[in-house]
């Protein structure tokens, strides 16, 4: 019981941290490097 209450919560856990890279907010991982390259190429350029 204790093994499937460990494997529950590291499933939530990596489908929080994949939300947090992933997901659609504005501060995630995906939409700041996403705002990063625009702000480069756009000195670049």
């Amino acid at each position: 019981m204790k093994q499937l209450i460990i494997i529950i919560g590291t499933i939530i856990l990596g489908c929080m941290i994949f939300n947090m890279m992933t997901g659609d907010s504005p501060d995630s991982l995906k939409n700041v490097s996403l705002k990063a390259m625009e702000r480069a190429m756009e000195e670049y350029g």
